[in-house]
């Protein structure tokens, strides 16, 4: 009995391309990523990549290759330097290209070939639309003194042309940094570095990137900033409540110390909102506030001044015996700070040896002034200016007997 032996040797003899997904669309200014893989007889061996653009469905000539690993030169003026490979070895069958900075004339359809294949004729669709990635700013907690630094990084992962990256800020004059730290990585951005304090809070930061020259995306971030802030009424009346409230919007929450006229011992102590609460206020209790805040290796200081209203309200001025002849006279009342002023002119003749009172009132009490008015021959023809001006400090409870009150501003009429 005569055995035949018969060794038959299977060959792997299909090529086949190919693309996840077949369509794919690309925002102008990055760059499209076509993910490619193909198999190939066992018998041969992969010697180049080439990629083909195919105006209006035809990828038979060379004149339209846009990518072709042994002959750079061969490729398109518009495409060179914008399209490589993202794997080189072609042994690991992976034809995947990347093509950067796109535009609208990148739109259309693909195909891939290894030289003596005979695969179909798939392709692979790019659409081209408008940018509308938008930069990732990065804000790192902002506390009020410390440094900081803001990132800006542009959209795409694209490894072409180096957009052109810029900061635009409504900022106090602070010394500002901008450092472009664009690498090899395909991943571009730029960072901002300043000192934030509390002008800085709610201000708006935009990062705006331009690819091209042309291509233009931005964001906008809004500042906000960890300072303390007292809020509450800095004018309080005698016997009344002062409430202050020192706040500070940081994590981890922070130490507040409420402490008066910059000594050391503390009045309370807090942790987040700090509201500080006397009643029954006398004059002791005017002066200045001040609010420290412990946030973590940070100290930060609010102040502000407490005026306890003694004289309120304001006093009103009249000149009784002058009301019931007021020809030819003129009244104006002015206030300035603590003080009320009250001037009334008239001719010193109609008035000889005769008394001229200020009276000033509120709800507090009643003070009085008296002048008199004597007039010699030699001053027949002259008009006088009486001027009596009362002035209310904190540290009285009823307003001052007139600290001016005299004949002054004689003239010739």
């Amino acid at each position: 009995q005569i055995y035949s032996l018969l060794t038959i040797h299977l060959w792997t003899s299909s090529w086949t391309i190919t693309f996840s997904p077949a369509e794919i669309t690309a925002e102008k200014g990055l760059c499209a990523v076509i993910s490619c893989t193909f198999t190939h007889p066992d018998n041969i061996k992969p010697t180049a990549a080439i990629w083909f653009k195919c105006p209006k469905g035809k990828c038979d000539e060379d004149k339209i290759i846009i990518f072709h690993s042994n002959k750079p030169s061969k490729a398109q003026e518009g495409y060179k330097q914008r399209v490589s490979l993202l794997e080189t070895d072609l042994t690991k069958n992976n034809c995947s290209v990347i093509i950067n900075d796109i535009s609208e004339n990148d739109a259309g359809e693909y195909q891939f070939r290894l030289p003596g294949s005979n695969t179909s004729q798939k392709k692979v669709k790019i659409t081209v639309s408008a940018l509308t990635q938008k930069p990732s700013v990065l804000t790192p907690p902002l506390t009020e003194g410390k440094p900081a630094t803001l990132t800006c990084t542009a959209p795409g992962m694209c490894s072409g042309t180096p957009p052109n990256i810029t900061w635009t800020w409504r900022g106090t004059g602070d010394n500002i940094t901008e450092e472009d730290l664009t690498t090899m990585t395909t991943t571009h951005f730029s960072t901002l570095t300043f000192t934030p304090s509390a002008e800085h809070h709610n201000m708006m930061v935009t990062c705006q990137v331009t690819f091209q020259k042309k291509i233009q995306i931005e964001e906008t971030v809004t500042l906000n900033v960890a300072y303390p802030q007292i809020t509450g009424n800095e004018m309080v009346k005698e016997d009344g409540t002062l409430d202050l409230t020192c706040s500070v919007d940081s994590y981890p929450p922070s130490d507040i110390t409420w402490s008066k006229n910059g000594t050391s011992a503390p009045l309370q102590n807090y942790t987040e909102n700090a509201t500080l609460t006397i009643s029954n206020v006398t004059r002791q209790h005017a002066g200045e506030y001040v609010c420290t805040v412990q946030h973590l290796n940070r100290t930060m200081t609010a102040s502000t001044v407490v005026t306890v209203i003694q004289g309120f309200p304001s006093p009103h001025i009249v000149w009784p015996l002058l009301e019931l002849n007021t020809e030819r006279c003129s009244l104006t009342t002015s206030v300035l700070c603590s003080s009320v002023n009250s001037t009334i002119s008239l001719p010193v003749g109609h008035h000889n040896n005769t008394t001229v009172e200020c009276v000033s009132s509120n709800v507090v009490g009643v003070v009085r002034e008296k002048l008199q008015v004597t007039q010699n021959k030699s001053q027949e023809k002259q008009r006088g200016k009486y001027v009596c001006q009362v002035t209310w400090l904190e540290s009285h409870s009823f307003p001052f007997p007139p600290t001016v009150c005299n004949i002054e501003d004689v003239l010739y009429i």
